[in-house]
């Protein structure tokens, strides 16, 4: 996750720093021209954060961006596709499948851990797995905007050092990539087993046998056990994800649906059948493995001894739920949860403690500490890592003592992004889940805490001790301001065409989605729940499907480029209506009910 090989100086030079007041930004980033309006404008709010998330941490405008283009890991490359692939900002798009193209990936599958490591540079150099599988999902969601299927022809011109065996990608093309990657978490991975379960067998690269080290005991220095003091096996590379993974497993099941698009897109419909099978198969593991009935919440692990460990991953939790892993009942629980609606036996914070910045504020503020509370994102664990176990080794791989959760450590509860302190980015799964399971009222409501927020610190603060994952090296922010444009204009892009399910919070008549880009072709889109207007400076392409609020006739307004106007009447008895734009040979087609 975090650039550590790097930056341990700057993290030990910063646990001596400290921000200088609580809301101490006065001058928050001009957000008239962003891509995302609402009317009425009193409604602006709603609009607000998620501006302020693309115009910082989501596009390529360097004179305001708060964060990195790019991270050095293959999982970053999910995200990026995430914030990307809607956008009409081309250039940057190409940089991310450029990077895709080029990657170094074992004759097995694996995809390395770091851009100039098969392993984790710093540590004991273990394997993060979270990559193998983002690379897939990067390469669907890439494919379903930009319809670009040459793209999975491409080969890979380079390779990656002298060790051919560990970079064996030269003259793979993107598709073989992919291929390879699904192999790999199948095979080693063993998630053909219906779970990502990490073993020694993970550990086995091209040539059969792996690169690490044994101890005095025989053991192989690897060590994605999930046990206590073990090495983590993914971004969130502090905690001791391993061996029955939730995080890595409900990222396969991911990807399994992203490779079942990709083929679905190549044509080969058996193939994209029986990988949606898999990830059938895998969503009844998950369930029946990692949910937690009495704590009504998803575990982390269970680790190579068989102990289930749950420190109340916030992220996890959401994230599952934005995937499609749970179900009403679980949503249910997991916001009411979060909510403070009800609480956890043995959870460090509860109720709106949960959601609040403020505490986090004041612990680095030198003046003017805030009494209020101040909702933002939710604490990354509800459960103090130093608290899950009754002493040394904590469940938490503290890079050789640098990083240590141990009583007067630098990441003692409350002062660390992994143990107390949050992540941007996990708004975007925490807001998806809401759009999909309590509803667009329910999102408004987060909105108008999340602006707030910025009108506190203009999203730009940067806390001693890495106790926030907000500015920086975390380009993966920017994956929030999709929440607008799939969960509230709901607009997305399926394997065969462009879908938009309107999903209006209350008082909100009208929300438009400029910067979108489907199929190479800008659009300026303006969804209603009955009404759809699509706006382009050349003919739109592909197909759409629009599902509005209500059945009945509808009218299509068809307008090309020379002002010529022509109707097409449609009907729907609630599902979607369906439109071939390329055939339209339209610039602006407007939906209206009647």
């Amino acid at each position: 996750m975090k650039r550590q090989g790097k930056r341990l100086l700057g993290l030990l030079l910063a646990m001596l720093t400290a921000a200088s007041a609580a809301c101490a930004r006065t001058d928050p980033a001009d957000l008239s021209d962003g891509p995302f309006s609402v009317y009425p404008e009193a409604e602006a709010d709603l609009a607000l954060p998620f501006n302020a998330a693309y115009r910082l941490f989501g596009g390529s405008d360097t004179e305001h961006s708060l964060v990195y283009r790019f991270g050095n890991e293959p999982t970053y490359f999910e995200w990026m596709a995430q914030k990307l692939a809607w956008t009409d900002d081309a250039a940057y798009l190409n940089e991310l499948k450029e990077k895709l193209l080029t990657f170094p990936q074992t004759d097995n599958g694996y995809l390395w851990s770091w851009g100039t490591s098969v392993y984790w540079p710093t540590g004991r150099g273990g394997m993060h797995y979270d990559g193998t599988l983002r690379f897939v999902s990067a390469a669907a969601e890439i494919l379903r905007w930009t319809g670009d299927l040459a793209f999975l022809d491409e080969k890979d011109p380079t390779a990656f050092g002298e060790d051919k065996a560990l970079d064996a990608s030269e003259g793979r093309t993107v598709y073989e990539k992919c291929a390879a990657a699904m192999a790999f978490a199948a095979n080693e991975m063993q998630g053909d087993t219906g779970l990502i379960t990490l073993t020694e067998k993970a550990a086995l690269l091209a040539d059969g046998v792996t690169r690490f080290d044994k101890n005095e005991a025989g053991e192989l220095i690897w060590d994605n056990t999930g046990r206590p003091g073990s090495e983590g096996s993914n971004y969130w590379d502090n905690l001791c994800f391993g061996h029955t993974d939730a995080y890595e497993t409900a990222l396969y099941y991911r990807a399994l649906l992203g490779m079942a698009d990709i083929e679905r897109m190549r044509g080969d419909g058996d193939a994209a059948a029986a990988y949606t099978e898999k990830a059938a198969k895998m969503k009844a593991a998950f369930n029946e493995t990692f949910w937690d009935a009495e704590k009504g919440r998803y575990i982390a692990c269970v680790d190579a001894d068989g102990v289930r460990r749950d420190p109340g991953l916030t992220f996890l939790n959401t994230e599952a739920l934005a995937y499609g892993l749970g179900d009403e009942a679980k949503a249910a629980q997991i916001f009411s949860w979060l909510d403070g609606k009800r609480a956890v036996e043995g959870d460090t914070v509860t109720g709106r403690a949960i959601y609040d910045y403020a505490p986090l504020l004041n612990r680095f503020a030198e003046k003017h500490k805030m009494k209020k509370a101040l909702p933002f994102v939710p604490v990354s664990n509800t459960v103090a890592i130093e608290e899950m176990t009754p002493g040394e080794p904590y469940w938490w791989f503290s890079l050789e003592g640098a990083i240590s959760v141990a009583p007067g450590g630098n990441a003692v509860y409350g002062t660390h992004l992994e143990n107390g302190g949050y992540i941007f980015y996990t708004l975007w799964s925490e807001l998806t889940a809401r759009a999909r399971y309590t509803g667009a009222d329910d999102v408004k409501r987060r909105a108008k805490e999340l602006a707030a927020v910025y009108r506190c610190n203009g999203f730009d603060s940067d806390l001693g001790g890495w106790a926030e994952g907000l500015t920086g090296e975390f380009p993966e922010n920017g994956i929030v301001s999709r929440v607008f444009v799939s969960s509230l204009a709901g607009i997305e892009a399926a394997a065969d065409a462009l879908e938009v399910r309107p999903n209006l919070p209350a008082g909100v008549k009208r929300l438009t989605v400029r910067r979108l880009c489907y199929r190479g072709v800008p659009i300026q889109a303006v969804t209603s729940k009955n009404d759809l207007t699509l706006t382009a400076s050349q003919p739109l392409a592909g197909a759409l499907r629009f599902y509005p609020a209500q059945a009945g006739a509808y009218t299509a307004l068809l307008t090309d480029e020379n002002g010529n106007e022509r109707t097409l009447a449609l009907q729907t008895d609630g599902g979607a209506l369906t439109l071939d734009m390329t055939a339209a040979d339209a610039v602006k087609i407007e939906i209206s009910k009647g």
